[in-house]
């Protein structure tokens, strides 16, 4: 996977559905723990990212610009979704509030990956494939993701319904 110098890859996750649901302090601590892992090189092997970032509690008030106490509630419920993993230094996981306190050295990693491949945008796909049991409704017109470049085509019913069976029948022969 090639990386571009001086930035961070966020998985887009973050942006289609994260962005959404986590609260201001969680999205914060989470996207600076991306910063701290897949942002930075690894310092013996200058074509990898890191995995996993020791960072203290006092960086994470001082990059954040949060209450410690804000910044362990953030991370608690990171950690409960599954979207931040906690380890020791010997990779023993702390899953629990209890398990952390008095930890002498947390390290952080995401649980989000980058996707090294992801589908072209010139690839078809279907979302809601047809299958034997459903039933369709005769509208006017109904989308397909038959025969053209931007995925979908708007169709009627009808013709909609010959391609299902035209389907059918080469996948019983």
């Amino acid at each position: 996977m090639s990386y571009y110098k001086n930035t961070t890859q966020t998985p887009n996750i973050i942006f289609t559905s994260l962005l959404k649901s986590l609260k201001d302090t969680e999205l914060r601590v989470l996207l600076f723990i991306i910063h701290r892992t897949i942002g930075q090189v690894h310092p013996t092997n200058a074509n990898k990212r890191m995995k996993r970032a020791w960072i203290s509690q006092k960086l994470f008030i001082v990059a954040c610009n949060k209450s410690g106490r804000a910044i362990s509630n953030a991370i608690d419920s990171l950690v409960t979704k599954g979207y931040i993993e906690v380890t020791t230094i010997d990779y023993t996981l702390l899953d629990t509030k209890v398990k952390r306190r008095g930890a002498s050295r947390l390290y952080f990693s995401s649980r989000l990956r980058l996707v090294a491949n992801p589908k072209k945008a010139s690839e078809l796909t279907c979302h809601n494939p047809v299958n034997k049991g459903h039933t369709i409704k005769l509208n006017n017109t109904t989308k397909s993701c038959y025969n053209t470049s931007q995925g979908v085509q708007k169709i009627s019913d009808t013709e909609r319904y010959r391609q299902i069976q035209k389907s059918l029948e080469h996948r019983n022969q």
